[in-house]
């Protein structure tokens, strides 16, 4: 197994089989629109993210109690050059008793560093295996993905990221922001003034990019999520007319409120 690849561990109080049997039941931690079956050998079952995301995956070994195997037969993310990601790879659950406790083991054999996909992936099973399956684990009841519910603050953390390192800026806007979301620069700001609102937040970066001459360096670094914000790291070198060739080092916090953006504030 290649030691590279994202693995986490829970361990919980339920028994083996309690665990065992949740993660086969995948509509009630990962995503209620999953179509198949993955409790038994040969299972198949289809998984859909909005269209950012979609995958195939076959059970191909089952020791109830102790392990299951997926492997992705198919995968599509909307936001990487290489759609080959995934595809091959294996999902795996290994089940083991640790001091009178069960122990989860959950390896993604194959997503490693070098996939353009890495860092949303391990957000996303950050939040489905340590907070989803743990909670439908221990409580009867997880965080399953829903067209039916609000998108919880690690998810918009994640599609922020994913639009982020391609420099979708309006697309993260269009289909993440609220209506009435604010927008907040540092007091004396030379660059912005804080506004208000989906259409004059969206003005105001269009009046921005136009001013742009030169753009030497962006970066934008993986969200940090704490309640119901996210942080992200961001450093431009840009050449901007007016202000010559600038360089920012600023963190960016939002706010996140019924799966939406409603706020967003600089510090630099």
């Amino acid at each position: 197994m290649n030691n590279q690849s994202f693995t986490t561990t829970l361990t919980v109080d339920q028994s083996p089989k309690a665990v065992f049997d949740a993660i086969t039941n995948v509509r009630g931690w990962w995503s209620e629109e999953i179509v198949g079956n993955a409790a038994n050998l040969n299972d198949e079952f289809l998984y859909q993210y909005q269209d950012v995301h979609r995958c195939k995956m076959k059970v191909i070994e089952v020791v109830p109690e102790k392990k299951a195997v997926w492997q992705v037969l198919d995968n599509y993310f909307s936001f990487t050059e290489d759609k080959s990601e995934w595809i091959g790879t294996k999902v795996i659950f290994e089940i083991s008793e640790q001091d009178h406790k069960t122990q989860l083991r959950f390896t993604h054999e194959g997503l490693v560093p070098d996939y353009e996909c890495y860092n949303a992936c391990v957000h996303g099973w950050t939040q489905y295996i340590d907070r989803s399956l743990f909670s439908l684990i221990t409580t009867g009841k997880g965080q399953p993905n829903s067209s039916k519910t609000a998108y919880t603050v690690h998810e918009v953390a994640a599609r922020f990221h994913e639009l982020a390192q391609q420099e979708k800026w309006f697309e993260i806007q269009d289909e993440l922001f609220a209506n009435d979301v604010r927008s907040l620069e540092p007091a004396h700001s030379p660059y912005f003034e804080s506004t208000a609102g989906k259409v004059p937040v969206r003005q105001k970066g269009e009046d921005w990019v136009k001013r742009v001459e030169a753009g030497h360096r962006m970066h934008t670094t993986a969200p940090v999520v704490g309640g119901n914000h996210f942080a992200v790291g961001r450093e431009v070198d840009i050449t901007v007319q007016g202000h010559g060739r600038i360089q920012l080092n600023e963190i960016m916090l939002y706010e996140v409120k019924n799966g939406q953006i409603i706020s967003e504030q600089f510090f630099y």
